[in-house]
């Protein structure tokens, strides 16, 4: 990766150059780097499945661009396009979202050993599947090492489960969820 600093040929670039570089902005620079290598990557059912519905939405959204009657049948918003409506169209109707049930998280919320932050993660995770180290320290106002602190005893105390990565991938979940999931496949 090289970064790009004050050069007027590559100021502002984003994109790729065939398979061989791509150009991105960071923080105001020019970031260059490899083409990613995406070969090795084994995607679920489930990615997979969503993968299928969005190239068949894309197909329905070109259809109904050059199509006048379907054309004239959608009404936009303002600064909408056609194309982004029709695919928001069709995922809506084809791309059913799993459902996360309620879960009863009161004893927990009960626990004179959290804080309020924690059990302000653990609502967060009653409503959501997961949360990251990033999205507790945005959540709660906390920096990075509170926020590991936090959610590691969250981990001890049995409450969440611990992260199966390290770094910007890792993802905790509630323990009853996490049971839920691996019981269930889907």
């Amino acid at each position: 990766m090289a970064i790009s600093k004050e050069n007027y040929v590559t100021q502002g670039l984003k994109g790729a150059v065939g398979k061989k570089l791509v150009f991105r902005q960071m923080d105001g620079e020019t970031v260059v780097s490899q083409f990613p290598d995406r070969s090795h990557v084994k995607f679920s059912k489930k990615q997979s499945r969503f993968q299928e519905i969005f190239a068949l939405a894309s197909a329905y959204a070109s259809d109904v661009i050059n199509d006048p009657e379907k054309r004239r049948a959608f009404k936009l918003e303002a600064g909408k396009s056609l194309y982004h409506a029709a695919v928001k169209h069709y995922m809506a109707l084809h791309a059913k979202k799993d459902t996360v049930k309620k879960l009863d998280i009161s004893a927990w919320l009960a626990d004179t050993r959290l804080n309020n932050r924690q059990r302000k993660a653990i609502k967060y995770l009653s409503r959501n599947r997961n949360i990251s180290n990033a999205i507790y320290q945005k959540m709660c106002g906390v920096s990075k090492p509170t926020a590991t602190r936090d959610l590691q005893q969250l981990v001890k105390l049995n409450i969440i489960t611990p992260p199966a990565t390290r770094g910007a991938g890792a993802f905790y979940t509630l323990m009853i969820r996490h049971q839920e999931m691996s019981s269930n496949p889907k």
